[in-house]
């Protein structure tokens, strides 16, 4: 009777510790969301004062009358260009997340509507066990109970783990990407370079556009990530480092606008990519550390919890 029973509060715990960590993930999305709603707005702004910018320079009549102020024109035009390209591709990164952001609030909303009732559920077989584990008095009552709910806790935490390590790797292949595209990209600007004409120049750009989607998808990734990160409990004196998240699309950006690209602004964004790929990395080992601690201490508990059942 007890195996079954605690098959399933077991179940049930696990039911419980899923909606928990979705009413969690719901909020952290839902303020992820508006961080973006309100970054979207000031983008759109200073994409629209970068536009006027660029039309008021193309239109100044003053500008038309010595070559020299021409030339001076030429430059303003290009300065112009390429700051609203960056309003525009950190505005459009914003939409993208933010439709992605969406699309996860509908699926967490989906999946907690499965465990309307489930509190009321756990508290009951609870009950049950504790009725039966005090009639049963030739067990240790307090120290049985604590020792396997200490047992659920350590499982709670272990899938929690995996579930950020899972995370984790995905995000580490998407940099994986970026960093083939981007070596790619250098590779034609190299021979661009050397007189590679056309051809050399259209292959670079459609490897840095190829870049720029898988840094939307390591951005979406990210997020999940951060927000997996915060569900897990970590052994010993462990920490995680999480600040670098935020910055990683706007360093990346900062280091290469898409319709102008030099052997110099490629290898800063390599840069930024290898740096945000190593620190993920070690957040990785960090969670994996934790997990065969968790893991180890699981198998000690549980023999305890055997003694104490064989010894009666």
């Amino acid at each position: 009777m007890f195996e079954e029973l605690n098959k399933n509060i077991a179940n049930a715990k696990e039911k419980l510790t899923r909606k928990e960590e979705l009413k969690n993930l719901l909020q952290r999305t839902n303020e992820d969301l508006n961080a973006q709603m309100a970054k979207k707005k000031e983008f759109n702004k200073i994409l629209h004062e970068e536009q006027k910018d660029v039309e008021k320079v193309k239109s100044s009549a003053i500008a038309e009358l010595r070559y020299s102020i021409l030339g001076e024109k030429e430059q303003q035009e290009e300065k112009g260009r390429q700051e609203y390209l960056s309003a525009k591709l950190r505005y459009d990164e914003c939409c993208s997340l933010i439709a992605n952001l969406e699309k996860e609030i509908v699926s967490y909303n989906e999946e907690l509507n499965k465990y309307v009732n489930i509190e009321l559920e756990y508290e009951e077989l609870m009950k049950k066990k504790e009725r039966l584990i005090l009639q049963s008095y030739d067990l240790k009552p307090k120290e049985l109970i604590k020792l396997i709910e200490k047992i659920q806790d350590l499982k709670s935490n272990i899938k929690e783990t995996k579930e950020a390590i899972n995370a984790g790797e995905k995000v580490r292949e998407a940099l994986e990407r970026v960093v083939s595209s981007l070596k790619s990209a250098k590779d034609w600007e190299q021979w661009d370079i050397l007189g590679g004409g056309l051809i050399a120049t259209a292959s670079k750009q459609s490897k840095i556009g190829e870049a720029k989607g898988h840094v939307y998808e390591v951005q979406r990734l990210l997020g999940i990530f951060k927000r997996e990160l915060s569900d897990v409990k970590l052994s010993s004196d462990m920490d995680i480092n999480i600040a670098f998240f935020e910055k990683f699309a706007d360093y990346f950006f900062d280091g290469l606008i898409f319709d102008w690209v030099v052997q110099s602004k490629i290898n800063d964004s390599l840069n930024n990519v290898y740096d945000t790929s190593n620190n993920v990395k070690k957040l990785l080992s960090t969670l994996e550390g934790n997990l065969n601690d968790c893991e180890r201490e699981l198998r000690t508990v549980e023999e305890e919890v055997r003694g104490i059942i064989e010894t009666q």
